[in-house]
Parts: C-alpha cells; structure tokens; sequence
C-alpha cells in the first residue's frame, strides 16, 4: 500500500543552520539500541528492515518498508506504509499521516523511539550513555550485551540475503595462572592492552567484542571462511610474538581460536553459530593451545 497524500516539502535547513540550531532526531527508547540517535536530515525519510532504505531496523517485527516521516512547512508528519504490525504515534494508530511534536512516541513494530530535536551536545550526551551500556569497561571494547544485539542483526541480515557470516572466539591460554601468579591487577593489565594489540585488525563494520572473562569474539559478515582463518592466525601470531611489560616484569601469552562460517543458505539459530565456533575453540585447547581450529573447507 502506498501513501498518496500530496506534501508541499520545506526547504532543507542550510549546514549553518544545522551547526546552531536543534536538529530533528528519533532516539530509540525500546529496542536493542537502547540510546541511538538517527537524525532526520531528509525532507523524506523511509523506515523499515530493508538494507536499501532511509533508516533501517533490523526487528523481525518491522516490515520491510514500514513507515516514512515527511517534513512539511507546517511540522513532521508520521505515515504508515501497509506494514505487518502497524505504526503508532503515542498509543494512536497511525492511518492517516498524523504530525510529530516534541516528546512523541514513536512505535514502529515493537520499537519505540522518541521524537526530539536536538543539538551537537544533546546527541554527544546520548552516545555517551550508549557507550557505557555497551562498552565494557575495562577493555573498552564492545560488550557480551553488544555483541549479542549484533549477532541477532547479522544472523537474520544472512538469512535474507546469505552473504556468509563468520565469527571467531578465542581465549588467553592459562589465563588462570597469570592471576594466581602476579595478581589480578596485572591479569586485567593484559585483557586491557590485548584488547588495545588486536582491535585494529577488524574492519571497520566487523564487531570485536569481550564475550566474558578472558574470552573475546570477531564477528565477520561477508567474510569467506578462508578469510576469517587468515585473519585468527594473524591476530595468533600477533599475540604470540608480543611482550607486555608489566610493573617492570615481561609476559608474554599465547591464544587459542574457534573458527565457524555459516552460508546462510541452510536454516541456523544465533546460538548455533557460537556453539560452533566454541566447539573449535575447544579442539584447540585440546590439540595443545596457541592454535586455531575451524570449519572443513566447503
């Protein structure tokens, strides 16, 4: 179903204007990404879960072009677009374009978001409280918590258009004894400076993660499996070749790494991608550490 309204569009504010003046935001409310701000800088801007739209949320409660929001001279208006589960506008259904104000919530499937105009240090503020919910704190990398919201996003992204998703998990090796033998502070020495040696090596749109204690997780979409392997025996061999100088003492580590590579192509839960590459993981620890182990080559 399309939206036939006739809209008489404002003209767009100048890059001045956006520098010194609040800007139209949505901020997410509920939903995975507790905190994002997405900024309506579009006079027209489309919302829904497919990858070639305006403002894509990847909730299996959004349809696939779900909503749009259009700025006319006299405000922003809300329109849905057919979707599956509807749209609302403060617990009112949206059927005829209905306008935006200050404070307004928006539910788009099961995600609510907030309409607010804001400026640089109101969106500066916001990323701050979303770092710290999804930061981990001492290693200041992404989190279990992140980690867990992307995967369920790149999942059900491969199964829609089955690009190949590889993740990678590993773990110091004997991690135990560095603690028992200088300490725990110098136990977190290591987590944070092996965090701060390997992080670089991600592109830019993979997902490097603590996924708990010692353990820690590479999350690759498009990455053949061949390439998710060069890529643990890099970060291996890194780690193997490093010193950490701590309190005038010199450690050096190794890691073990799991390999696991899911096509897309047949029918696989999250879970099931991470018990894979956790199955390896445990082949290298038992095949003697500092090793990695992975899927057979296809």
């Amino acid at each position: 179903m399309s939206d036939k309204t006739e809209y008489t569009l404002s003209s767009s504010p100048t890059e001045d204007e956006e520098d010194s003046e609040k800007r139209p935001c949505l901020v997410m409310i509920r939903g995975d990404f507790i905190g994002q701000v997405y900024e309506l800088r579009q006079d027209v801007t489309m919302i829904g879960r497919s990858d070639d739209i305006d403002l894509v949320v990847s909730d299996t409660s959004i349809s696939r072009r779900h909503a749009m929001i259009v700025r006319r001279e006299d405000g922003f208006f809300l329109s849905d677009l057919g979707s599956t589960n509807g749209s609302f506008v403060n617990k009112e259904q949206v059927v005829d374009p209905l306008p935006l104000s200050e404070g307004d919530k928006v539910a788009i499937g099961h995600i609510v978001f907030k309409f607010t105009y804001q400026d640089d240090d109101d969106t500066e503020y916001h990323l701050m409280l979303r770092n710290m919910a999804v930061k981990d704190g001492l290693t200041r990398i992404y989190n279990k918590r992140y980690f867990n919201e992307v995967l369920e996003k790149e999942c059900e992204y491969n199964r829609r258009n089955q690009v190949g998703l590889c993740l990678i998990i590993f773990d110091i090796d004997h991690f135990k004894q560095i603690n028992d033998t200088w300490g725990h502070p110098a136990g977190d020495f290591i987590l944070k400076n092996l965090a701060q040696l390997i992080e670089n090596e991600a592109r830019g749109y993979d997902v490097f993660a603590r996924y708990g204690g010692e353990e820690f997780v590479f999350l690759l979409r498009g990455a053949p499996l061949e390439a998710a392997v060069q890529l643990a025996e890099r970060v291996r061999k890194e780690v193997e070749e490093h010193v950490f100088s701590y309190d005038d003492v010199d450690l050096k580590i190794t890691i073990s790494l799991g390999v696991a590579y899911w096509s897309g192509e047949n029918p696989m839960e999250d879970e099931e991608l991470v018990e894979a590459a956790d199955r390896h993981l445990y082949e290298a620890k038992e095949g003697g550490r500092n090793r990695t182990c992975q899927d057979p080559a296809s």
